[in-house]
């Protein structure tokens, strides 16, 4: 009986731990999108991004269009870190180890592609690598929710 008793302390225990984890854990929107010479989709099923991030992209980028080819929604709790998948071999990994911090880094095959470390908050990071000379991928990583 004293078995049972202590069991369901360290259930009640792990339980409220993950319960109060969550609640504290920051929401984040990855998207994995491309940045093309046409306006012509790069695969079907994508979508143009929304009209905040391709003013974001424009001024700074030289593609014509830009396409989100997947989009992940991601719970972090504070002094961890989470890694998502987000299709043809591309993931990326938010870390808030640090709480004045969030450290991402892109990675495609597997292999570390690129990092980048900003204050924590609201600003959006954006890391990405060359795909073929005729576009260009991008891991976008922001608190608001992307618009369509």
């Amino acid at each position: 009986m004293r078995g049972i008793v202590v069991m369901l302390v360290v259930w009640a225990c792990l339980f409220a731990g993950k319960a109060s984890a969550g609640q504290d854990a920051t929401t984040f929107y990855i998207q994995l999108v491309r940045g093309t010479e046409t306006n012509r989709p790069p695969v079907p099923g994508c979508k143009q991004v929304g009209p905040r991030l391709a003013g974001t992209f424009c001024p700074v980028f030289k593609w014509k269009s830009y396409w989100e080819l997947s989009r992940q929604q991601v719970a972090v709790v504070p002094g961890r870190k989470t890694r998502v998948h987000l299709g043809s071999g591309r993931e990326a990994e938010i870390d808030l180890a640090n709480p004045k911090e969030r450290r991402v880094t892109a990675f495609q095959d597997g292999k570390l592609v690129d990092r980048t470390i900003s204050p924590a908050g609201e600003s959006m990071t954006i890391i990405g690598g060359n795909r073929d000379g005729k576009s260009m991928w991008f891991i976008v990583v922001r608190r608001d929710k992307p618009g369509d």
